[in-house]
């Protein structure tokens, strides 16, 4: 993504096609991208289009470089949510217009942040992008069965995600099991 430079109306052109974008073509990234590779990309977006980045602009582009900065927050919240994401992506499948769903938000809240269920793997669970390889490879070797590398992990993953409720459970599990072994 360039910087928005409007000789030639991209910031208009922005605001003409917003509608017709789905949160992922708006951050130029495919439907099967990485929490990671989503935050990545919102970054990339915020430098483009933050309104503290045109402030000299007219009134007018400062408008709808303010409407293309609120539908990337909004993109931002549900793609970054496991729940909210898996009901936009439903809805995208689903869509019966040809223009891409929304999930909007109250500008005076928060989205809610969905939890991903009880059994979902540990990597779902991790908030730090830092302990997620950690998380995962836990996993792994919780299906084979390798309890004490298992718990090498684990310990890994809380250090990188401290106050982790699900990786310290997860954990607290591990070593019960082979101090009962």
């Amino acid at each position: 993504m360039t910087p928005v430079d409007d000789s030639d109306g991209h910031i208009f052109g922005w605001l003409e096609i917003l509608d017709d974008l789905s949160y992922y073509e708006l951050f130029g990234v495919p439907d099967y991208a990485s929490v990671d590779e989503i935050r990545a990309a919102f970054h990339v977006f915020c430098d483009t289009f933050h309104p503290d980045r045109h402030v000299v602009r007219s009134p007018q582009e400062r408008g709808a470089i303010l409407s293309v900065f609120e539908r990337g927050a909004e993109a931002y919240a549900v793609l970054s949510d496991v729940g909210l994401r898996a009901q936009y992506d439903e809805q995208l499948a689903l869509r019966p217009s040809p223009r891409p769903p929304r999930i909007t938000f109250s500008p005076l809240s928060r989205p809610p942040t969905l939890r991903p269920p009880a059994d979902a793997a540990l990597e779902e669970h991790v908030q730090a992008s830092a302990a997620r390889p950690f998380a995962r490879r836990a996993d792994e070797l919780l299906r084979k069965g390798d309890l004490r590398q298992a718990k090498l992990q684990l310990v890994m993953a809380n250090h990188m995600d401290p106050g982790n409720a699900r990786l310290e459970a997860a954990l607290k599990d591990v070593e019960q099991k082979l101090s009962s072994k």
